[in-house]
């Protein structure tokens, strides 16, 4: 499973993204480590114009209610017609979904975020049960 992680403030998804990774998935970022939106960044292309389609965008969150430049590629995302989850920075925290995403994204506690995405590969990669 491909999942691109996004995050309203430096930091918030390093312990999602390691999570995610030890689960066995692929995980991109928006961001280079210097913090630029990698389709702006030199010689770099966003995750979601790569030719490995991206399963899921997991936006994850410190935070209000209003949506942060760094959780841009959540709108990206959006237009793109990938799904999109909303976790709170703390596992063990409901997240708050940002103005203009309430209807287009999921919010789910951290702790089940590997849940959500095992039951995803079940259904979807091959040899699952929905191929």
């Amino acid at each position: 499973m491909h999942v691109l992680v996004t995050e309203a403030r430096f930091g918030d998804s390093a312990e999602t993204v390691r999570r995610l990774r030890e689960d066995g998935c692929r995980v991109s970022t928006c961001h280079t480590r210097a913090g630029l939106c990698k389709a702006l960044a030199p010689a770099s292309r966003c995750p979601l114009d790569e030719q490995a389609a991206v399963d899921l965008l997991v936006d994850v969150r410190s935070g209000d209610d209003e949506l942060t430049a760094r959780e841009f590629g959540a709108v990206c995302a959006v237009r793109a017609r990938v799904p999109v989850a909303v976790v709170d920075a703390d596992p063990d925290r409901a997240p708050v979904l940002p103005i203009g995403l309430e209807a287009r994204a999921v919010g789910i506690r951290g702790r089940q975020l590997l849940a959500a995405c095992a039951s995803w590969r079940r259904v979807h990669q091959p040899g699952g049960a929905g191929r």
